[in-house]
């Protein structure tokens, strides 16, 4: 794994993380409503709310490190 020379290029990676956290949860979201089978919707119901939690947890520790910047 490579060292993060910076806390911005830290934070910048980060919101890079959340951006794609952002677009999976809209697919799934999208998905979702493909899909009859009541088993294959509950899981993707569950993961799209596990990248639900991903995205706040990403946001709020985002903003903890701009606060201490």
């Amino acid at each position: 794994m490579e060292k993060i020379p910076t806390k911005k290029e830290f934070i910048e990676r980060l919101k890079d993380t959340s951006a794609v956290e952002i677009l999976a949860r809209r697919g799934y979201e999208e998905d979702v409503i493909t899909f009859k089978n009541f088993e294959i919707k509950d899981t993707m119901e569950k993961i799209k709310a596990e990248e639900d939690e991903h995205i706040e947890m990403l946001k709020e520790l985002i903003n903890m490190l701009e606060k201490n910047s």
